[in-house]
């Protein structure tokens, strides 16, 4: 298996199969995909994909393309025609893959081998297994003007990051997030 990390590919990981079509509807959704990405000249490579105790025939389609605006419009174009919420990109010069949904937003993703979670969707190729789960991405504050009232924060106690909700930023500041912040150890995810 090649890297999928690597900077010097992109590609479109999806799934043309519904589980409500039939099994010819399926087939014929999956020639079409190939059919399609052929004649952009990418290079296909089926793989399977597994969610909740299912298997469906998934691609990734390897893209000759280097414009990353290109690959996507076919990764838009793939959802679109497939009727799909989301598909798996992996831009050139990155080296996290990429998740886009219907409405056009994009999170990143986290490539993990062997992903032991089965709330995941694992892909498998040559018996090897692997999945993209979401890479939370955070900021850590600098001062008091970056916390906010009712805002979701995390801090870190005993090695593990907790969660908390501030309340009153003037009097929680002063007690507690002055401290985590001068030390690096208050973090906001963004979104």
């Amino acid at each position: 298996m090649f890297n999928l990390l690597d900077n010097n590919i992109s590609y479109i990981l999806f799934s043309p199969e519904k589980t409500y079509n039939t099994v010819l509807e399926n087939n014929v959704n999956c020639e079409r995909a190939c059919s399609i990405l052929y004649s952009k000249d990418y290079t296909i490579i089926p793989v399977s994909g597994h969610y909740q105790g299912k298997f469906e025939k998934s691609f990734l389609a390897i893209s000759p393309i280097s414009s990353n605006d290109e690959v996507r419009k076919d990764a838009i174009h793939v959802m679109d025609w497939f009727d799909q919420d989301s598909v798996i990109v992996k831009y050139t010069g990155e080296t996290e893959a990429t998740s886009i949904s219907k409405d056009g937003s994009e999170k990143s993703l986290k490539f993990v081998v062997y992903d032991s979670n089965l709330e995941n969707k694992s892909y498998i190729f040559n018996g090897i297994s692997f999945s993209f789960v979401e890479n939370k991405k955070y900021y850590f504050p600098k001062d008091k003007n970056d916390l906010r009232n009712g805002m979701l924060v995390e801090f870190l106690n005993n090695d593990e990051w907790k969660q908390r909700v501030i309340h009153n930023v003037d009097v929680e500041f002063e007690k507690m997030y002055k401290l985590l912040i001068k030390y690096g150890k208050l973090r906001v995810e963004t979104v």
